[in-house]
Protein backbone atom coordinates (compact mmCIF):
# COMPACT_ATOMS: atom_id res chain seq x y z
CA UNK A 1 0.00 0.00 0.00
CA UNK A 2 1.58 3.34 -0.85
CA UNK A 3 1.16 6.00 1.81
CA UNK A 4 1.52 9.33 0.78
CA UNK A 5 1.96 11.96 3.35
CA UNK A 6 2.47 15.89 2.75
CA UNK A 7 4.30 18.72 5.27
CA UNK A 8 3.21 21.76 5.84
CA UNK A 9 6.24 23.52 5.49
CA UNK A 10 5.02 27.33 6.91
CA UNK A 11 5.65 30.08 5.04
CA UNK A 12 8.85 32.45 3.70
CA UNK A 13 10.73 35.65 3.50
CA UNK A 14 13.50 36.57 1.60
CA UNK A 15 16.99 37.31 3.35
CA UNK A 16 19.90 39.22 1.77
CA UNK A 17 23.58 38.01 1.77
CA UNK A 18 25.92 40.64 1.18
CA UNK A 19 28.21 40.20 -1.95
CA UNK A 20 30.21 43.17 -2.00
CA UNK A 21 30.25 46.93 -1.15
CA UNK A 22 31.45 49.52 -3.28
CA UNK A 23 32.86 51.66 -0.58
CA UNK A 24 31.93 55.98 -0.47
CA UNK A 25 33.18 57.99 -3.05
CA UNK A 26 32.57 60.92 -1.47
CA UNK A 27 28.73 62.13 -3.46
CA UNK A 28 25.25 60.12 -2.95
CA UNK A 29 24.30 57.29 -4.70
CA UNK A 30 21.47 58.37 -6.89
CA UNK A 31 20.63 55.84 -9.63
CA UNK A 32 22.33 52.52 -10.39
CA UNK A 33 21.60 50.31 -14.11
CA UNK A 34 22.71 46.94 -15.03
CA UNK A 35 23.27 46.50 -18.94
CA UNK A 36 25.14 43.77 -20.99
CA UNK A 37 26.95 42.74 -18.08
CA UNK A 38 27.43 46.41 -17.58
CA UNK A 39 27.46 47.89 -14.15
CA UNK A 40 26.14 52.04 -14.33
CA UNK A 41 26.37 54.52 -11.57
CA UNK A 42 24.92 58.10 -11.02
CA UNK A 43 26.42 60.13 -8.00
CA UNK A 44 24.84 63.42 -6.91
CA UNK A 45 26.09 66.23 -8.34
CA UNK A 46 28.51 64.67 -11.27
CA UNK A 47 27.10 64.51 -14.52
CA UNK A 48 28.83 61.65 -15.62
CA UNK A 49 27.74 57.79 -15.10
CA UNK A 50 30.49 55.62 -13.85
CA UNK A 51 31.09 52.11 -15.55
CA UNK A 52 31.71 48.81 -13.01
CA UNK A 53 33.15 45.68 -13.80
CA UNK A 54 30.07 43.27 -12.29
CA UNK A 55 32.61 40.61 -10.99
CA UNK A 56 35.50 42.73 -9.87
CA UNK A 57 33.47 45.97 -8.97
CA UNK A 58 36.55 47.87 -10.56
CA UNK A 59 35.82 51.12 -11.97
CA UNK A 60 36.31 51.22 -15.69
CA UNK A 61 35.50 54.47 -17.51
CA UNK A 62 32.80 57.07 -17.14
CA UNK A 63 29.91 57.72 -19.51
CA UNK A 64 29.08 61.12 -20.82
CA UNK A 65 25.50 62.36 -20.59
CA UNK A 66 25.87 65.50 -22.85
CA UNK A 67 22.88 65.12 -24.75
CA UNK A 68 25.45 65.18 -28.47
CA UNK A 69 28.03 67.32 -29.53
CA UNK A 70 25.83 70.09 -31.02
CA UNK A 71 23.04 70.11 -28.95
CA UNK A 72 22.02 73.75 -27.59
CA UNK A 73 21.89 73.60 -23.32
CA UNK A 74 18.87 75.05 -21.27
CA UNK A 75 18.63 78.57 -21.00
CA UNK A 76 20.09 78.56 -24.11
CA UNK A 77 23.79 78.51 -23.44
CA UNK A 78 26.42 76.26 -25.15
CA UNK A 79 26.51 72.64 -24.71
CA UNK A 80 29.85 72.88 -22.68
CA UNK A 81 28.16 75.14 -20.16
CA UNK A 82 25.17 72.87 -19.84
CA UNK A 83 27.25 70.19 -19.68
CA UNK A 84 27.98 71.60 -16.31
CA UNK A 85 25.09 71.74 -14.33
CA UNK A 86 23.78 68.41 -15.64
CA UNK A 87 22.37 66.59 -12.51
CA UNK A 88 21.81 63.10 -13.01
CA UNK A 89 19.33 61.35 -10.81
CA UNK A 90 18.32 58.12 -11.87
CA UNK A 91 18.64 55.57 -14.26
CA UNK A 92 16.67 52.53 -15.95
CA UNK A 93 17.92 50.12 -18.19
CA UNK A 94 16.04 47.72 -21.52
CA UNK A 95 17.56 44.73 -22.28
CA UNK A 96 15.13 44.76 -25.76
CA UNK A 97 15.94 48.09 -26.60
CA UNK A 98 19.72 47.53 -25.57
CA UNK A 99 19.42 50.96 -23.98
CA UNK A 100 20.27 53.23 -20.86
CA UNK A 101 18.15 56.08 -19.80
CA UNK A 102 19.31 58.82 -17.20
CA UNK A 103 17.00 61.59 -15.54
CA UNK A 104 18.38 64.75 -14.48
CA UNK A 105 16.66 67.75 -11.49
CA UNK A 106 16.15 70.02 -14.30
CA UNK A 107 14.72 68.69 -17.73
CA UNK A 108 15.92 66.57 -19.24
CA UNK A 109 15.93 62.40 -19.99
CA UNK A 110 18.84 60.93 -21.97
CA UNK A 111 18.99 57.78 -23.44
CA UNK A 112 22.62 56.14 -24.71
CA UNK A 113 23.21 52.69 -26.25
CA UNK A 114 26.37 53.18 -23.80
CA UNK A 115 28.66 53.07 -26.82
CA UNK A 116 29.34 56.61 -27.32
CA UNK A 117 31.47 59.15 -25.39
CA UNK A 118 28.21 61.25 -25.52
CA UNK A 119 24.35 60.05 -26.02
CA UNK A 120 22.26 59.28 -28.94
CA UNK A 121 18.96 61.22 -27.88
CA UNK A 122 17.30 63.74 -24.90
CA UNK A 123 14.17 65.13 -24.71
CA UNK A 124 12.99 67.37 -22.60
CA UNK A 125 9.92 67.47 -20.49
CA UNK A 126 8.50 69.88 -17.56
CA UNK A 127 7.92 68.48 -13.84
CA UNK A 128 11.20 67.95 -12.59
CA UNK A 129 11.76 64.16 -13.99
CA UNK A 130 13.19 61.58 -10.67
CA UNK A 131 12.76 58.03 -10.71
CA UNK A 132 12.74 55.42 -13.98
CA UNK A 133 12.04 52.13 -14.78
CA UNK A 134 10.99 49.81 -17.92
CA UNK A 135 7.76 48.72 -18.27
CA UNK A 136 6.61 45.08 -19.34
CA UNK A 137 6.15 46.85 -22.96
CA UNK A 138 9.98 47.96 -22.68
CA UNK A 139 8.62 51.80 -22.93
CA UNK A 140 10.10 53.96 -19.86
CA UNK A 141 7.94 55.23 -17.15
CA UNK A 142 8.79 58.33 -15.40
CA UNK A 143 7.93 59.64 -12.16
CA UNK A 144 7.37 63.41 -12.28
CA UNK A 145 7.77 65.37 -8.50
CA UNK A 146 6.43 68.52 -9.23
CA UNK A 147 3.95 67.33 -11.97
CA UNK A 148 2.27 65.12 -9.73
CA UNK A 149 2.34 62.18 -12.52
CA UNK A 150 3.49 59.18 -13.86
CA UNK A 151 4.96 59.77 -17.77
CA UNK A 152 5.20 56.67 -19.78
CA UNK A 153 7.41 57.34 -23.15
CA UNK A 154 8.59 55.10 -25.99
CA UNK A 155 12.40 54.54 -26.46
CA UNK A 156 12.56 57.74 -29.02
CA UNK A 157 10.79 60.39 -26.13
CA UNK A 158 7.38 59.97 -27.55
CA UNK A 159 4.56 60.73 -25.06
CA UNK A 160 2.57 57.73 -24.72
CA UNK A 161 0.08 58.38 -21.86
CA UNK A 162 0.31 60.79 -18.49
CA UNK A 163 -1.18 59.33 -15.59
CA UNK A 164 -2.54 61.78 -13.17
CA UNK A 165 -1.93 60.83 -9.63
CA UNK A 166 -4.12 63.72 -7.87
CA UNK A 167 -7.32 61.90 -7.88
CA UNK A 168 -5.06 59.38 -5.95
CA UNK A 169 -4.34 62.38 -3.97
CA UNK A 170 -0.27 61.51 -3.94
CA UNK A 171 1.90 64.59 -4.63
CA UNK A 172 5.64 64.48 -4.55
CA UNK A 173 6.14 60.89 -6.33
CA UNK A 174 9.86 60.22 -6.52
CA UNK A 175 9.45 56.65 -8.08
CA UNK A 176 7.03 54.31 -9.54
CA UNK A 177 7.20 50.76 -11.25
CA UNK A 178 4.64 48.70 -13.17
CA UNK A 179 3.42 46.10 -11.08
CA UNK A 180 1.67 44.48 -13.72
CA UNK A 181 -1.08 45.96 -16.51
CA UNK A 182 -2.52 48.66 -15.64
CA UNK A 183 -1.32 49.03 -12.43
CA UNK A 184 1.43 50.98 -10.40
CA UNK A 185 3.42 51.43 -7.67
CA UNK A 186 4.48 54.84 -6.28
CA UNK A 187 6.61 56.00 -3.64
CA UNK A 188 5.77 59.54 -2.87
CA UNK A 189 6.45 62.22 -0.36
CA UNK A 190 2.96 63.73 -0.21
CA UNK A 191 0.59 64.22 1.76
CA UNK A 192 2.06 61.50 3.88
CA UNK A 193 5.29 59.89 3.12
CA UNK A 194 4.02 56.15 1.33
CA UNK A 195 3.85 53.52 -1.19
CA UNK A 196 0.91 53.34 -3.21
CA UNK A 197 -0.55 50.89 -5.35
CA UNK A 198 -2.62 53.44 -8.53
CA UNK A 199 -4.40 52.45 -11.57
CA UNK A 200 -3.77 53.49 -15.00
CA UNK A 201 -6.48 56.26 -14.47
CA UNK A 202 -4.67 57.79 -10.94
CA UNK A 203 -7.52 55.99 -9.16
CA UNK A 204 -5.80 54.90 -5.60
CA UNK A 205 -6.24 51.24 -5.20
CA UNK A 206 -4.53 50.96 -2.26
CA UNK A 207 -1.51 52.35 0.31
CA UNK A 208 0.98 50.55 2.14
CA UNK A 209 -0.51 50.76 6.21
CA UNK A 210 2.60 50.91 8.19
CA UNK A 211 2.11 47.91 10.27
CA UNK A 212 5.98 47.64 10.31
CA UNK A 213 6.30 51.24 10.95
CA UNK A 214 5.61 54.11 9.09
CA UNK A 215 7.73 54.81 5.72
CA UNK A 216 10.27 57.88 5.84
CA UNK A 217 11.20 59.42 3.23
CA UNK A 218 11.10 56.36 0.83
CA UNK A 219 12.64 56.45 -2.81
CA UNK A 220 13.25 53.70 -5.00
CA UNK A 221 11.51 50.73 -5.67
CA UNK A 222 12.26 47.20 -6.96
CA UNK A 223 9.99 44.18 -7.87
CA UNK A 224 12.39 40.59 -7.48
CA UNK A 225 11.09 37.69 -9.08
CA UNK A 226 8.74 35.90 -6.36
CA UNK A 227 6.18 39.47 -6.71
CA UNK A 228 7.63 41.42 -3.72
CA UNK A 229 7.72 44.63 -3.76
CA UNK A 230 11.08 46.35 -2.44
CA UNK A 231 11.36 49.97 -1.36
CA UNK A 232 14.18 52.10 0.12
CA UNK A 233 13.06 53.63 3.14
CA UNK A 234 15.85 56.23 3.44
CA UNK A 235 15.29 57.84 6.79
CA UNK A 236 14.22 54.36 8.39
CA UNK A 237 17.78 52.82 6.99
CA UNK A 238 15.90 50.02 5.64
CA UNK A 239 14.66 48.34 2.67
CA UNK A 240 11.03 46.83 3.40
CA UNK A 241 9.84 43.82 1.37
CA UNK A 242 6.20 44.38 0.67
CA UNK A 243 3.60 42.06 -0.75
CA UNK A 244 2.27 43.40 -4.32
CA UNK A 245 -1.20 42.14 -3.25
CA UNK A 246 -1.78 42.34 0.40
CA UNK A 247 1.09 45.33 1.22
CA UNK A 248 1.99 43.21 4.07
CA UNK A 249 5.48 43.84 4.66
CA UNK A 250 8.43 43.24 6.81
CA UNK A 251 12.35 44.83 6.56
CA UNK A 252 14.43 43.04 4.78
CA UNK A 253 17.30 41.00 6.76
CA UNK A 254 21.11 42.22 5.73
CA UNK A 255 23.11 40.70 8.24
CA UNK A 256 26.47 41.93 9.37
CA UNK A 257 25.23 44.98 7.68
CA UNK A 258 23.98 48.38 8.28
CA UNK A 259 22.63 50.82 5.68
CA UNK A 260 23.10 54.07 6.01
CA UNK A 261 20.02 56.14 4.03
CA UNK A 262 19.23 53.63 0.91
CA UNK A 263 18.42 55.41 -1.56
CA UNK A 264 18.49 53.57 -5.06
CA UNK A 265 17.32 50.34 -5.85
CA UNK A 266 18.20 47.81 -8.94
CA UNK A 267 17.06 43.97 -8.84
CA UNK A 268 18.64 41.24 -11.21
CA UNK A 269 16.49 38.63 -11.32
CA UNK A 270 18.76 36.46 -13.74
CA UNK A 271 21.24 36.47 -10.76
CA UNK A 272 18.97 37.43 -7.37
CA UNK A 273 20.71 39.99 -6.62
CA UNK A 274 19.89 43.58 -5.47
CA UNK A 275 22.30 46.78 -5.68
CA UNK A 276 21.49 49.30 -3.24
CA UNK A 277 23.00 53.01 -3.91
CA UNK A 278 23.28 55.13 -0.26
CA UNK A 279 22.61 58.43 -0.05
CA UNK A 280 24.31 59.61 3.37
CA UNK A 281 26.80 56.26 3.23
CA UNK A 282 27.57 56.93 -0.43
CA UNK A 283 28.40 52.75 -0.93
CA UNK A 284 27.06 50.67 -3.13
CA UNK A 285 25.66 47.31 -1.37
CA UNK A 286 25.24 44.36 -3.68
CA UNK A 287 23.15 41.52 -2.14
CA UNK A 288 22.12 37.58 -3.17
CA UNK A 289 18.59 37.71 -2.60
CA UNK A 290 17.31 34.47 -0.93
CA UNK A 291 13.63 33.08 0.86
CA UNK A 292 14.51 31.31 4.10
CA UNK A 293 11.48 28.95 5.80
CA UNK A 294 9.82 30.21 8.66
CA UNK A 295 7.84 28.73 11.20
CA UNK A 296 5.29 26.26 10.14
CA UNK A 297 2.20 26.90 9.58
CA UNK A 298 -0.84 25.51 11.85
Amino acid sequence: MLIIMSVRVGYFKVSGEVVHIIPSQSAAVTGIAKLNDTLYVNRLGVHQTAVYCPTTFQQQRVLEFTGGRHDVGIYGRTNIDWQRETQLRDMAACDVSNCLYASDIYTSIYRSDCQNSYTNSRWSVVGTPQGLSVTSSHNLLVAFQRRQSLGEYSADGVLIREINLQPAGISHPVHAVELFPDHFAVTHHGPKHQLSIVDSNGKLVQSYGGEKGNLNNPHGIAVDKRGKVLVADQSNNRILMISSKTLKAYPLPLPDCELNGPYCLHYEAATDRLYIGEWKGQRIVCCKLGSIALAPSS
